[in-house]
């Protein structure tokens, strides 16, 4: 029997160079990264939406792991996509943005990836993705996938794939083909639950060009025929994200392959009055999708906080790339994985100089310091923010205790941003009095 014992344990140790010479064989994964412009934080029809059409993202996600709660953190711009892509590609907070780190696509360079980033150039940090093998603007979703599609049959097999899909639609004008727009009936979509004409005071960016795009008051009509073009366009993205998916399969590489999808800011598009992102409302500019699917990923959702720019670090630690230190971005893989709940405990935003919020799992504070105005809600009992309970005695120790996690925690984040104002701006605003004429808000033609 010891000389039976023996001769297994000589086995076992025979087989560990040939395991190990398997795993360094072992093909890397490919990488996946689809990211729509403007895409509300519900909008494909995984998540559960009941009126958009998403059947190639929901077919591929239907398996995936869903964070519920994933925002941009902040924007020192009315372009919330630039500061938003800009930390994507560094992993650096926007509020101290620390260069000395590499990028992603530095960081994939490295890995030996054959990469690509196809999608919209002019607020894109295009001087961060020249480390991309290739780095175009196709101008539309198709002209972009086109260019995505193209690059996978020249290097497939060759060296593992980094995609990066990040066109322009369902930006405004909602760009789609026609038969996209058949789709959606204005008549038949209904105004979201805290639909307002105009909102009821001054936010600090009321008249930026995204809230130009309809006029005032807001209408059932005007919005909900803008529902139903961002709904076309929402559907037209997720047909040309259905053609790398299927490029992919035809190639050999979809099932070795790590996929994540998302938007680079969300949008209000009549909550509260609203039409654009620069807002820190749930259904606003900073609230995104984000959803992983693939080899390792099981199906799940969790509410933990996430930010996006927690992309990079996540898609390295799933793909086994090591993960840069000094990021301030972390990785989400952890809680994909189930060894932990969370990795943060509040979840911050902020916007330019005029709006900060901090939020737990139930309690949300937004403040506008311009006007010396704070909000609060109760999220589990009240998710489209439409008590606000800041007025009411028995919510000042709630407020002072959310006041002080905000101000703790704009420190740690590096925004020395003020919550005050000694000489505060008037809070009222109705638009007849600032609103400027509203902009030709209808779809243009661009070629593919």
């Amino acid at each position: 029997m010891k000389i039976l014992q023996q001769i297994i344990a000589f086995a076992a140790l025979l087989l560990v160079p040939l395991a190990m010479l398997h795993a360094a064989d072992s093909p890397k994964l490919n990488i996946v990264f689809l990211l729509a412009d403007d895409l509300r934080p519900d909008c494909l029809g995984v998540l559960g939406h009941p009126v958009v059409k998403t059947p190639h993202l929901d077919k591929l996600l239907e398996h995936g792991f869903i964070f519920r709660n994933a925002y941009v953190l902040g924007s020192n711009s009315g372009a919330v996509c630039t500061p938003s892509r800009t930390m994507i590609q560094t992993g650096q907070s926007y509020l101290r943005a620390n260069r000395s780190t590499p990028t992603f696509a530095q960081t994939i360079q490295a890995a030996k990836y054959a990469s690509i980033r196809s999608g919209k150039f002019g607020n894109n940090p295009n001087t961060l993705d020249v480390h991309f093998d290739q780095h175009l603007d196709g101008k539309t979703s198709e002209g972009n996938a086109n260019n995505i599609i193209a690059f996978i049959k020249k290097n497939a097999r060759k060296n593992p794939l980094f995609l990066y899909f990040a066109p322009h639609e369902p930006h405004d004008p909602q760009y789609a083909t026609e038969g996209f727009y058949r789709m959606y009936n204005p008549a038949n979509i209904s105004l979201p639950a805290n639909f307002l004409p105009f909102h009821p005071f001054d936010n600090g960016e009321m008249t930026v060009r995204d809230e130009q795009t309809l006029p005032w008051p807001r209408t059932k009509e005007s919005v909900t025929g803008k529902l139903a073009r961002y709904y076309a366009s929402t559907s037209y993205f997720d047909e040309q994200a259905g053609r790398i998916i299927d490029a992919l399969k035809q190639a050999g590489q979809y099932d070795n392959t790590i996929f994540a999808v998302a938007g680079d800011n969300g949008l209000s598009l009549g909550e509260h009055g609203l039409l654009g992102k620069q807002n820190l409302y749930e259904f606003g500019g900073m609230h995104v999708p984000l959803i992983f699917a693939g080899p390792g990923i099981s199906k799940g959702e969790t509410k933990a906080f996430a930010y996006l720019y927690d992309v990079y670090p996540t898609l390295c630690d799933m793909a086994g790339i090591a993960v840069p230190p000094g990021l301030d971005a972390k990785s989400l893989a952890p809680v994909i994985k189930g060894r932990q709940a969370n990795v943060r405990d509040c979840l911050f935003t902020a916007y330019k100089t005029c709006q900060r919020s901090i939020r737990d799992d139930r309690w949300k504070l937004i403040r506008y310091p311009l006007i010396n105005k704070t909000q609060l809600f109760d999220l589990q009992a009240d998710p489209h923010e439409m008590a606000d309970l800041a007025g009411k005695l028995e919510s000042a120790d709630r407020i002072k205790e959310l006041t002080d996690l905000l101000e703790k925690t704009q420190k740690e984040y590096g925004d020395t941003a003020p919550l005050q104002v000694t000489d505060p701006q008037p809070a009222a605003w109705v638009p007849h009095s600032n609103a400027k004429p509203a902009l030709n808000a209808k779809p243009r033609k661009r070629k593919a």
